[in-house]
């Protein structure tokens, strides 16, 4: 991934830090570094739906970090975040249709946050990358 994607993430780039990740300071903040051996698949309800880079898995409960998708295997599935999901589209664009048929364009740039139990169909247009948090 290029630098500048990952400095508009938010993330801190620090190519000193081991490759498996996630790094807790001795200042209580975590900060990580994308490679490509950093990423793992991300399974939801059995299906594998993209691959995902760990910046921070709390014990209570928050995890956040780097989500990517293709097109081909995010073309569609259901979004059910189990608590409020709120992300920074990097790269992509993807589509949420509810139940209703109320039809939200998720775009890069984008910031959106959906709160917990809000149901929808995800369908993925183009390679997607998001940084999320999820409390």
């Amino acid at each position: 991934m290029a630098a500048h994607a990952v400095a508009a993430s938010g993330l801190n780039f620090r190519p000193d830090l081991p490759a498996e990740g996630n790094v807790m300071n001795a200042a209580g903040y975590s900060s990580s570094s994308v490679t490509a051996q950093s990423w793992e698949p991300y399974f939801e309800d059995g299906r594998e739906t993209g691959e995902i880079h760990w910046l921070v898995q709390a014990e209570e409960g928050q995890v956040s970090g780097l989500w990517r998708i293709g097109p081909v295997e995010g073309a569609e599935f259901p979004y059910k975040p189990a608590a409020t999901d709120t992300f920074h589209v990097i790269e992509g664009e993807a589509e949420l249709e509810t139940h209703d048929g109320k039809r939200i364009e998720i775009v890069a740039g984008g910031i959106y946050s959906f709160p917990a139990g809000y149901t929808a169909t995800w369908r993925t247009r183009t390679p997607f990358m998001k940084f999320f948090v999820v409390a």
